[in-house]
């Protein structure tokens, strides 16, 4: 006897034995009902309702040391930024040891993640005296990237790695600044860097992050190769490049490659036409480029990456 068929013996022995008739436990089974939704739809309204008193609650803050900033003397103003940003990276860090405030988490490291720099900005403002302003950027990547890696080693949560990786990208492209790296080289390592973490990611308990590094990755990859090919005898080659990041997209099964290289593909034609897109002929052919394109990637979509498993 199959188990579905045991318990439904098993509900009509306690019906029969209680007196009870189908009327009452199709009541009952629509009572339940009526109320885990309207526990549902409460516990929504109120996620909704503490989410936007901790908005209402930033925002008056900021705008009140907005208003008193001209009033304060170095230490506040070092206070109410670092220290304020390193106070609530701290209330966080213990939140992670409790299960009650694992939704507050997130918000608390994204807010302790921009207060702590800007307090470190603050501070190199009021006490450094000459030297070079991206010197100070770099100090201040480095000592955020330092901080949210190592917790991000010891506690495993996805948004310090977020941010790990934002403030080694900025860290990054600061010390090319400083060296005097072109542009377009920095935006290619850096975007290549990006993406084969991003690649990496996209296959631990943290993937939910590297859809969005993927995206940031691959603009910089298709960016820095146009900067560094156009008006050259070889900015013809460029079409082979967002050709190559979708071809990638299809291998790593991702639909942000797909999107991105189909944008770059159109705009770099668009650009490269730019001359022969005023008249009838250039407008049509663009048209049918980009209708085939989107049918292209909505085939890429639907053969390699939609069944991802």
């Amino acid at each position: 006897m199959s188990d579905k068929a045991q318990a439904l013996r098993q509900i009509v022995g306690l019906a029969q034995e209680h007196g009870l008739l189908a009327e009452d436990i199709a009541a009952a089974l629509q009572s339940d009902g009526v109320s885990s939704n309207s526990q549902r739809s409460f516990g929504i309204l109120s996620k909704v309702l503490a989410y936007l008193g901790a908005v209402f609650a930033l925002a008056g803050m900021t705008i009140f040391i907005g208003m008193l900033w001209d009033d304060f003397n170095s230490a506040t103003r070092v206070l109410v930024t670092l220290g304020v940003g390193f106070a609530i990276f701290l209330f966080a860090l213990a939140a992670t040891t409790d299960n009650r405030f694992g939704k507050a988490i997130t918000p608390m490291f994204l807010i302790a993640a921009l207060l702590q720099p800007t307090g470190i900005i603050v501070m190199l403002e009021e006490y450094a005296r000459g030297g070079n302003p991206e010197h100070g950027l770099l100090f201040m990547c480095v000592v955020m990237l330092t901080q949210q890696f190592l917790t991000f080693r010891a506690k495993g949560v996805t948004v310090l790695l977020f941010t790990s990786l934002f403030f080694g990208a900025a860290g990054f492209g600061t010390l090319c600044e400083i060296m005097e790296i072109d542009f377009g080289i920095t935006a290619v390592a850096l975007g290549i860097g990006l993406t084969s973490v991003a690649f990496s990611i996209d296959r631990t308990t943290h993937r939910a992050i590297a859809p969005f590094w993927y995206f940031v990755g691959s603009t910089f990859v298709l960016y820095g190769a146009f900067d560094l090919l156009k008006d050259s005898a070889l900015e013809i080659v460029y079409f082979a490049i967002p050709a190559a990041v979708m071809y990638l997209g299809v291998v790593v099964r991702s639909r942000t490659l797909l999107f991105s290289s189909v944008i770059a593909l159109m705009s770099f034609t668009g650009w490269y036409f730019r001359d022969s897109l005023a008249n009838a002929f250039g407008l049509m052919f663009m048209g049918f480029l980009l209708i085939s394109l989107s049918a292209l990637a909505m085939q890429l979509n639907r053969k390699f990456i939609q069944n991802r498993g």
